[in-house]
């Protein structure tokens, strides 16, 4: 499956919640972290200028997409879909065992205010975390990127994710909590 990222704009946008894993050959992956911290193991997709992030608690997932609303993705195991506008906050309890919230946020900003912040995050994003760049996207000096930070500590995950739409002087932002309960 191609996300065609280069096509995409905010307004194409869901989030979804699984409480499966899914398959990796149904995304573009541009970058793959592991986490094993604990009684918990993560995963985090970069799949261009978006993410699947899953946490696994026993035989327990927990998994979230942020990215173009896509119907070739499994039914079966969607919690949530729902197309990603302003600011939402959205939590779940996996009877498992996992504790989930988060909060998006769609960010339009002037040119001069986004282009101060493309910069700072493209510094930030060089010290910490995961920074995936896509040159090859840009139409103009700005370029997208997906920059995905985290704290990972023995109970609990916290996961704040950037993602740059020059074209839109937009940024998606996102922060979400899995903690095992």
């Amino acid at each position: 499956m191609s996300t065609g990222q280069e096509q995409l704009r905010t307004s194409q946008f869901h989030y979804q919640l699984y409480n499966r894993p899914l398959h990796p050959e149904l995304f573009d992956i541009y970058h793959d972290h592991r986490i094993a911290k604990g009684p918990y193991e993560a995963q985090i997709w970069v799949t261009g200028v978006s993410h699947v992030t899953a946490f696994y608690y026993g035989e327990a997932t927990i998994l979230e997409r942020l990215a173009e609303d896509d119907a070739l993705l499994p039914l079966r195991g969607r919690l949530v879909s729902m197309p990603v506008r302003g600011e939402k906050d959205h939590q779940a309890t996996h009877v498992e065992g996992i504790r989930y919230l988060t909060s998006y946020q769609v960010e339009r900003m002037t040119p001069r205010l986004f282009g101060r912040m493309h910069e700072e995050m493209i510094d930030h994003g060089a010290k910490t975390g995961l920074f995936v760049p896509f040159p090859e996207w840009a139409s103009g000096p700005l370029m997208p990127f997906t920059h995905i930070d985290y704290d990972a500590k023995v109970d609990m995950l916290h996961v704040f994710t950037y993602h740059s739409f020059p074209e839109e002087l937009t940024v998606i932002k996102t922060q979400s909590i899995f903690e095992v309960a």
